[in-house]
């Protein structure tokens, strides 16, 4: 695991270069309007893979902890080719619906549901059966595409969306030829037709998952439903890019959260439960510097986006706390085929979330209130998870450490020089970590060292 934790890692740093370009190069050159119409693209294109209805997540459940090699070419192979017939069925439905519309963004969806749903189809076969080899290698090629593109946009200074979201769909295509070629050289590609009964199989199996997942997109993206219809695009455009400045977060979990399912699924002890889930909280807490940084870049060189700061100081611990759910919690779920119970809680959750962006609605749609709104949500979820989990509940050392560090955190808030916010959290940071949680420190250094070590990197 140590290992795939590292080689993912490796991947997402290359995914930094794209990160670092979208976040703030692009809105740069976009006016915040235009930049507002962009992600509500990518926003809308986040829903698209609802449209394989849990097909790629039963694939995700038949085949996680199996082998690469005991993988059955006739039964991937049918796999491969019923969903891509189906898609395409799809495909032209959402493309059909966006030329009647005239709107160039529903249009685009559709072009991207075939490749973007392949894509996923990919990379699900080879998380679930933990070649992170070949996982990385696609996803590598992918955004070095992706990176490329957009670095030639911004060299032109395209100034207008549309060609943006067109580029966004060349990309989309390029990754699905670069995922197809990966299958083909294992002579897992061939159009055997359409199989109705392998098509029920894997959505019945999935159909929960895909539900599931469905519901967490929904989840992490409601109050942007919310400030979609209740605001301006302005305002829609302050609140992503708010969100957005937050990726760096998920470019440090996405690693953690993609190899801990085959491993749980292989695994099933509780004592190594605890432990992931100790280290990643000591992890996700030193998090709170990224803002005190990306906060100094924005008022020193992006000022027309000051505003988000604020709305991107709440968000950042929502987004801790989510990416607790996201990497162990839900893996856990996938892992024991807990399907329904994880859809229960999620759902409470997104009810939750529902009522109180409406009373944010009532009482004055504002973008911080929204954000408040969905870090409680997250909370709650969060608890709802630990008690069906009750091993992975924290300990007094734990909940002392996670509550100080955060209280911490939000003194600092009150702190104008960006600088000083910094001298005041790390050391702060450092004291809690060796007074509560010393061995998960140890021991996470430890691990990083030989997981690096073994991979030929010197540290």
């Amino acid at each position: 695991m140590k290992k795939d934790i590292v080689r993912v890692f490796g991947s997402n740093l290359i995914k930094m270069l794209v990160t670092l370009l979208t976040t703030f190069v692009v809105p740069m050159i976009l006016s915040v309007e235009n930049y507002g119409y962009y992600k509500l693209y990518v926003f809308y294109a986040s829903y698209i893979g609802i449209s394989h209805l849990g097909f790629c997540d039963g694939v995700y459940l038949k085949y996680g902890g199996v082998d690469i090699n005991n993988v059955r070419r006739d039964e991937i192979v049918s796999d491969w080719s019923s969903l891509l017939v189906y898609e395409a069925f799809v495909a032209v439905a959402i493309a059909i619906a966006g030329i009647i519309q005239h709107d160039i963004i529903i249009i685009c969806l559709g072009a991207t549901a075939i490749p973007t749903v392949l894509f996923t189809f990919y990379t699900y076969v080879y998380q679930a059966t933990g070649d992170f080899t070949h996982y990385t290698r696609i996803m590598n090629l992918s955004t070095a595409i992706n990176l490329v593109v957009n670095l030639v946009l911004v060299l032109l200074r395209i100034d207008d969306f549309r060609p943006f979201i067109i580029c966004n769909v060349l990309i989309q295509v390029v990754s699905f030829i670069i995922g197809s070629i990966s299958f083909h050289k294992r002579n897992w590609l061939g159009l055997t037709g359409f199989s109705l009964k392998q098509l029920e199989n894997l959505i019945l199996a999935g159909f929960l998952l895909m539900v599931g997942n469905f519901a967490y997109t929904l989840f992490i993206g409601i109050d942007k439903w919310f400030i979609k219809f209740t605001m301006g695009i302005t305002d829609f455009s302050m609140y992503s890019f708010a969100g957005q400045l937050l990726t760096v977060v998920n470019m440090f979990i996405t690693p953690i959260s993609m190899t801990l399912y085959s491993n749980i699924s292989r695994r099933k002890e509780q004592a190594f439960e605890i432990r992931i889930k100790k280290m990643l909280v000591t992890f996700l807490m030193v998090f709170p510097v990224a803002i005190y940084v990306l906060a100094f870049i924005i008022r020193h060189f992006m000022k027309q986006y000051i505003p988000a700061i604020g709305v991107a100081s709440v968000l950042l611990i929502t987004q801790l706390f989510l990416s607790l759910n996201l990497s162990v919690f839900i893996n856990m779920y996938k892992a024991y085929k807990k399907q329904k119970e994880y859809f229960i809680r999620l759902v409470i959750a997104l009810c939750i979330a529902c009522i109180l962006d409406l009373i944010v609605y009532l009482t004055g749609p504002n973008t911080m209130g929204y954000a408040f709104a969905t870090l409680i949500s997250c909370l709650i979820w969060l608890a709802l998870n630990m008690k069906y989990f009750t091993h992975l509940m924290p300990g007094w050392k734990e909940f002392i450490y996670v509550l100080a560090t955060m209280g911490t955190y939000l003194l600092t808030l009150f702190v104008s020089n960006e600088i000083i916010r910094c001298l005041i959290f790390v050391p702060t940071y450092l004291l809690l970590t060796q007074c509560f949680m010393r061995e998960e420190w140890k021991y996470a250094i430890s691990t990083g060292k030989k997981a690096v070590a073994r991979i030929g990197i010197k540290c």
